[in-house]
């Protein structure tokens, strides 16, 4: 069998394929827009920073410093108002307004209210560390001007001065004086007086015999300056003048005998003030001195007579006795009539 040729097998040829491979984009990102700042809004930022942080500290002292003017204010308030209760005579408000530092009894309103008070009065510096402070002031009495300084100490929010003004009044007296008042008050005994700073006077006090008071003594509110009312007693016109009467006719008695002190040619004339020496030996009696001038050829030359006068229970005087001019130590003789 002839042998048949194979052919070869066809080629296939497949299609051309496109195989471009399309590169893919990347997805786009968005950005947040983020806001830039210029150098003028740095600036305003910095700025208003910077207030904003002074104004913590200096809202803590603009408190402070309110905190402080109260504070001074209020013992300004305190000292003021205590100055002006004692210049309007209420010497017992003024003593709840400040406690006695001394012992004894304030003079009631009466005596304050009839002196002549203080006046020119300032509360001139106040100064304030925590809870205690002081109060400078100042006020004239008497002609004087006086500058005291005021402790004072804080307690539940209120001020309360701790310096008084009030001194006491010695007002110690003796035989013949029996009773020192003002405003018709009486003062002194065993309590101490005390008075706030002004200008008084003792009432005049007329007795039997005995003319007291009329003196007149300053308070300043110092205690440097310790207040000793000099309490004075004279006698009454009556006594007084008919004394000089008996004591004139004594020394002119005198004049007429020898060995008499005083000339006899010598002028007789009262030379001022009858005055008490004392008490007598005897109870119910007062020794007086009675000054009398002898004057030869325009030569005045001073004699004093003593006289004594006794008195009843009453204060009438029953008896009158004389002593030689100028001599005290003699015996007492009644005087002449």
């Amino acid at each position: 069998m002839p042998s048949q040729a194979v052919a070869p097998p066809a080629a296939v040829v497949e299609p051309a394929v496109d195989v471009r491979v399309e590169t893919a984009e990347p997805p786009v990102l968005r950005r947040r827009s983020v806001p830039t700042f210029g150098w003028r809004q740095i600036a305003i930022a910095a700025v208003v920073g910077a207030m904003l942080g002074a104004a913590v500290p200096a809202a803590f002292e603009a408190s402070e410093r309110s905190a402080a003017t109260a504070s001074v204010d209020g013992l300004r308030a305190v000292a003021l108002d205590y100055l002006t209760a004692i210049a309007e005579g209420r010497a017992e408000l003024a003593s709840e307004v400040v406690p006695l530092e001394s012992r004894g009894a304030v003079a009631p309103d009466a005596v304050l209210q009839a002196a002549d008070r203080i006046e020119a009065f300032e509360v001139r510096l106040v100064h304030v560390d925590g809870d205690v402070g002081t109060a400078e002031v100042r006020y004239r009495v008497g002609g004087s001007d006086i500058f005291r300084t005021l402790q004072a100490e804080r307690a539940g929010g209120t001020w309360r001065l701790m310096t008084s003004l009030a001194e006491v009044a010695d007002l110690a007296y003796y035989d013949p004086i029996t009773r020192v008042q003002i405003a018709g008050v009486p003062l002194g005994g065993e309590e101490p007086v005390l008075l706030y700073p002004g200008t008084y006077t003792i009432d005049i006090v007329s007795g039997p015999i005995f003319l007291t008071g009329g003196d007149v003594f300053v308070v300043d509110g110092d205690p440097l300056t310790p207040t000793v009312p000099y309490v004075t007693a004279g006698i009454v016109p009556q006594i007084s003048d008919y004394a000089t009467q008996l004591a004139l006719v004594t020394i002119a008695a005198c004049q007429v005998e020898p060995g008499c002190p005083v000339p006899a040619e010598a002028r007789l004339e009262p030379a001022g003030e009858v005055y008490p020496m004392g008490m007598g030996t005897t109870m119910g009696s007062i020794d007086l001195s009675v000054p009398v001038t002898a004057t030869v050829d325009g030569a005045p030359e001073w004699f004093e007579v003593r006289v004594r006068v006794v008195f009843d229970d009453d204060g009438v005087a029953t008896e009158w006795l004389c002593g030689e001019p100028g001599e005290y130590g003699a015996e007492l003789q009644p005087c002449a009539p």
